[in-house]
C-alpha cells in the first residue's frame, strides 16, 4: 500500500514482495497477515494432498544495504526461508 512497495511473480509458482525500509519483524507480521488472508478466502483446492484449501508458504528475509551486499544474497536467504516453510509442513511463515 506504500509507494515503492512491489509485488511480482518470481518464477513459476513463486511471488516476491519487496518492502523497502521495512525490517524483518514487520515483514514477518505482514507475511503472517497475507497467509491468514489467503486461508480466510477459503478457496477450494481439491487436487492438493496438503490441504483442501489454497494456502501459501512464505519465506521472509531482510537486509540493510551495505557495501558488498547483493540482491542475490537477499533472494537466497528468502528462498532458504521459503524452502524451510515448505519442509516444515507448508501454510506457514519462516
Amino acid at each position: 500500500t506504500r509507494a515503492g512497495d512491489l509485488a511480482a511473480r518470481y518464477g513459476g509458482e513463486e511471488f516476491m514482495i519487496l518492502l523497502p525500509g521495512v525490517g524483518e519483524a514487520a515483514a514477518r507480521i505482514l507475511a503472517e497477515e497475507l497467509r491468514q488472508a489467503c486461508l480466510a478466502a477459503a478457496i477450494p483446492h481439491p487436487a492438493s494432498s496438503a490441504s483442501s484449501l489454497v494456502t501459501i508458504s512464505l519465506g521472509v528475509a531482510a537486509c540493510m544495504p551495505s557495501v558488498g551486499g547483493t540482491v542475490a544474497t537477499l533472494v537466497a536467504k528468502a528462498d532458504a526461508a521459503l524452502y524451510r516453510a515448505k519442509q516444515e509442513g507448508r501454510n506457514r511463515v519462516c
